[in-house]
């Protein structure tokens, strides 16, 4: 009698211990409104090269660049109303499972925030070859989908005389602009015959300039730019002291022209504006 009762009190406990250990390996998502913050101030938390992030901190925001079309690979570009952050992550089609538009949520303790050329990005610290990912295995910790937004984001016009630090990583578009330079979005390696990441120059209509930088692995790498005059979309990107666009969704318009407007002048030149915080 007495061995059977020891035998099924040994059976409950190693219930009890299973169902412990299930609820050990489950995720616990902190989203206590103390715990939200904005994408700005996340970013304000780096004060160095590399800084984890080692406090129950949460954002929330939008899609505004994914690896669709190739633009951004490995990257999430995620906007709130303060501003944006690239999140550097190992997966070979995050477009698939957090398209342009998704609404997310960032649980971030435990990563790190990186200053790549005075623009920060979140990720795992950096090895190698610049900021680490967050490895496909794992973001389901820190990343979850929220259900479907209302309606999709759309970019805030600006000019390129008001470029600011505080709108890098946001989803942007300029009117009335054109490529100076007739050519492909990309140059192919002599050697190699792959497609490399180029910066190609836009002017407007007071002839101030600003590249438009694409990565190698675009759908449209190898295709011409388009001519004429028209509007462009994409996120402001920053590095060493330098501005540049980075096309979202293949998302530009223009309208070719036999000559291009009088408004633009032959020579003007002009130097990107000293950053701002």
């Amino acid at each position: 009698m007495r061995t059977t009762a020891r035998t099924e009190l040994l059976g409950i406990a190693a219930v009890l211990l299973l169902a412990a250990c299930d609820r050990s390996s489950e995720i616990a998502y902190d989203d206590t409104p103390d715990a939200v913050r904005s994408i700005a101030y996340l970013r304000s938390l780096c004060t160095g090269a590399s800084v984890p992030v080692r406090e129950q901190l949460v954002v929330r925001g939008t899609v505004v660049g994914n690896d669709r079309y190739g633009e951004f690979p490995e990257t999430l570009v995620v906007q709130d109303a303060s501003g944006g952050i690239s999140i550097d992550i190992e997966h070979p089609a995050l477009a698939d499972d957090y398209p342009f538009g998704a609404s997310v949520t960032v649980y971030c303790n435990g990563l790190v925030l990186n200053d790549y050329g005075g623009n920060i990005r979140l990720g795992t610290a950096p090895g190698q070859y610049g900021t680490g990912r967050i490895p496909r295995a794992e973001l389901a910790r820190y990343l979850r989908r929220n259900p479907a937004s209302a309606s999709p984001p759309e970019p805030v016009p600006r000019t390129f005389g008001e470029l600011s630090m505080r709108y890098v990583d946001t989803y942007v578009r300029f009117d009335g602009v054109r490529f100076i330079h007739p050519g492909s979005w990309c140059d192919r390696d002599p050697e190699t015959g792959r497609m490399l990441a180029t910066e190609r120059e836009i002017v407007d209509r007071t002839g101030r300039t600003l590249r438009v930088r694409t990565a190698g692995s675009c759908l449209y790498a190898s295709e011409p730019v388009p001519s004429g005059t028209g509007s462009i979309r994409g996120i402001l990107d920053y590095f060493n002291g330098s501005y540049a666009l980075r096309v979202v969704n293949r998302d530009f318009a223009f309208v070719n022209a036999a000559t291009p407007p009088r408004a633009y002048p032959s020579g003007g030149r002009y130097s990107a504006p000293t950053p701002t915080r």
